[in-house]
């Protein structure tokens, strides 16, 4: 019965033995990642809505402060040069025109008295009944009228542009667009008073993101369509860019002019710009495909015999609110992965779905 006892031993033994010996190593799983092979897309087509605005705006305003009595024009009224815009209480200023018109009135009357001195002290020189002293006196007495005189004609001649700038006048044909003040209102110098526009030439008004106007150049064409009516279309050309994007909407002015369609263009009216130039085809990533190391942007590219991963540098450009385009550091027909960069690491294997290459 003690037979067994030896061979129990033995077993356990061996289990023993067998449990100090290390665990086999399980292989590191392939991870599945998502993938685009890299083709060449079509360029979008970049529309960007507008309107139509004058090319030349003026703000009209009077020279001086007064109060305002009448207001000739209203808005959408058509003026012509030098016709009157408003007319402010000229009181004031006729009062001053009278007052100076009198002081010269009182110069030119000592003038004439001083030269008449002036006329018979050199009558008495010649016969030699006064001195050289004498005559020169009267001499200087007259420069000095004349001084006066025309010290007083200047003083006449600036009330009188004063009463002039109580009436404002229109410089060129022009539409009214805006009024600013009505009559019995008081008006500073400079304030508005009607903003007024050339209607012979307008152009087209758009916003683009910043990206956009880094592409932009004086001097490109948009194809240019009316909202409410596209049969209304024109050819135009970029004329200005705006050098600083707008504080609030964080996008660049683009003023397109119309040429010689502008008056088929209602001013106002809601049009839409379209590129006109036909970019080349690009590369295009989703943004989820690009890392961002130390402000550098790289892809991870997979190897199509070893399906490691290795990260390549790239240089991107945005293109829309989800895609980039590549402009260097990839071509065509690389394998990129579009999704879970931030866990890849450089030599990792992978594998991709047949479905979403």
């Amino acid at each position: 019965m003690k037979a067994p006892f030896p061979a129990a031993l033995a077993i356990l033994a061996s289990l023993a033995l067998a449990g100090c010996q290390p665990a086999a190593e399980k292989p590191e799983p392939i991870r599945p990642v998502l993938a685009k092979v890299l083709a060449l897309e079509s360029a979008p087509v970049v529309r960007f809505a507008g309107e139509v605005a004058p090319r030349y705006q003026t703000d009209l305003s009077f020279q001086i402060f007064g109060r305002v009595i009448e207001r000739s024009v209203d808005v959408g009224d058509t003026v012509s040069a030098g016709q009157q815009i408003a007319q402010l209480d000229s009181t004031s200023q006729q009062l001053t025109i009278r007052s100076a018109e009198a002081n010269l009135a009182a110069a030119e009357a000592q003038l004439n008295n001083l030269l008449a001195v002036e006329q018979r002290q050199g009558d008495l020189l010649e016969r030699g009944t006064i001195s050289d002293t004498v005559y020169e006196t009267a001499q200087q007495a007259s420069r000095s009228g004349e001084a006066a005189v025309a010290q007083a004609r200047a003083q006449l001649e600036k009330a009188q542009e004063q009463l002039a700038y109580t009436t404002l006048r229109a410089d060129t044909d022009a539409v009214v667009t805006a009024v600013g003040v009505e009559p019995g209102q008081t008006v500073g110098v400079g304030q508005m008073v009607a903003t007024v526009v050339r209607p012979e030439e307008r152009e087209a008004v758009i916003f683009v993101p910043e990206a956009f106007a880094a592409r932009l150049a004086v001097g490109d064409r948009f194809d240019i369509v009316k909202q409410l009516d596209p049969a209304i279309a024109a050819i135009g050309t970029v004329r200005e860019i705006a050098p600083q994007a707008n504080a609030n909407t964080r996008s660049f002015q683009v003023r397109i002019a119309l040429n010689g369609a502008s008056v088929s263009f209602t001013m106002g009216s809601t049009i839409t710009a379209s590129l006109a130039q036909a970019e080349t085809d690009q590369l295009v990533l989703p943004r989820t495909a690009i890392v961002d190391r130390d402000g550098a942007a790289s892809a991870w590219v997979v190897d199509p015999d070893s399906h490691a991963v290795s990260l390549h540098s790239v240089m991107i450009a945005d293109r829309d609110a989800t895609t980039v385009e590549v402009t260097s550091g990839l071509s065509v027909g690389d394998v990129v992965v579009v999704a879970g960069v931030h866990s890849l690491e450089d030599g990792q294997t992978v594998r991709i779905d047949e479905g979403q290459k």
